[in-house]
């Protein structure tokens, strides 16, 4: 009899073979091996497809059958790739997938999606599932971008040092895949939005924003780093200027790119800056809820 699973909470993919799936796939597959962590590969049969509305009659044991070779597969990509047999489940579930995946990632270590908008036009977008999955998901949520070159590059941290949110430093500290991996912690002062308001601003002012911001930075930094005695080096910048485009830069330098999300309440959505790097980051995007 087969002992049942004791390890680290399950690392949970959404997988429905597209591109961006296969991304994600092989992505949480690499983590689940080098942790040895359950991973769960789940497709999800949209309910608002197959109960279609327009008329169009969808045979629902050829859906199941389709997902369960599907996942087949999955599972043989994830074998692959150094995940033990035993510890890969595979699901089919039928619902929309922001619900489904929300639900199933109460008991789990993260929550691995694709971005679905890699390329053209729809680069300038996240898809409807991320952001959806950004605001409900109860786990750390990685979004994989097929665009990352810096596999194996320090890990990026952005930290606001006007804030009190430690949750994504905090996370990237603990993160035993991790273990021995620079981190760089990188705070962006904002620029004034205003060209009239810009115009007013003198270097010296300039100046002084930043090294408030990097004084501050400094003092968040040294309140985690004292709970991560044994944590790799961390190396502490300041940038100036727009957060989405320094972030963005910051992307195309590190291996993954860690944020604190906050959920804006009543509209139940991230702010401005994680969408846009759920958008426009160059390599994977982890949001941790504060």
């Amino acid at each position: 009899m087969a002992k049942p699973y004791a390890g680290p909470p399950p690392i949970l993919v959404g997988y429905d073979a597209s591109d961006d799936a296969v991304q994600a796939l092989e992505y949480a597959a690499r983590v689940a091996a080098a942790t040895k962590t359950l991973l769960q590969v789940v497709f999800v049969a949209d309910d608002t497809v197959v109960n279609s509305a327009w008329g169009v009659v969808f045979d629902a044991s050829s859906v199941q059958s389709t997902a369960r070779r599907l996942l087949g597969e999955a599972a043989g990509v994830a074998h692959s790739l150094g995940v033990a047999k035993k510890r890969i489940q595979t699901k089919v579930a039928v619902g929309t997938p922001v619900g489904v995946l929300t639900q199933l990632s109460q008991n789990c270590s993260m929550v691995v999606v694709g971005r679905r908008a890699n390329s053209g036009v729809s680069r300038q977008f996240s898809g409807s599932t991320t952001v959806g999955l950004a605001a409900s998901v109860r786990c750390p949520l990685v979004v994989v971008s097929d665009t990352a070159t810096h596999i194996d590059g320090p890990i990026g941290v952005a930290l606001d040092a006007s804030g009190p949110g430690l949750a994504a430093l905090d996370w990237a500290l603990s993160n035993p895949l991790f273990t021995g991996r620079p981190v760089r912690v990188v705070s962006v002062c904002r620029a004034p939005q205003s060209r009239i308001f810009r115009s007013s601003v003198s270097q010296e002012q300039i100046d002084e924003a930043v090294r408030q911001t990097g004084a501050s930075q400094a003092s968040l930094v040294a309140k985690v780093a004292v709970r991560h005695p044994g944590a790799s080096s961390i190396e502490a910048e300041v940038r100036y200027g727009s957060p989405i485009d320094e972030l963005a830069s910051l992307s195309e330098q590190v291996s993954v790119l860690v944020l604190e999300a906050s959920v804006r309440f009543p509209t139940y959505s991230v702010g401005s800056v994680a969408r846009g790097m759920l958008t426009y980051a160059s390599c994977p995007v982890v949001l941790v809820k504060s």
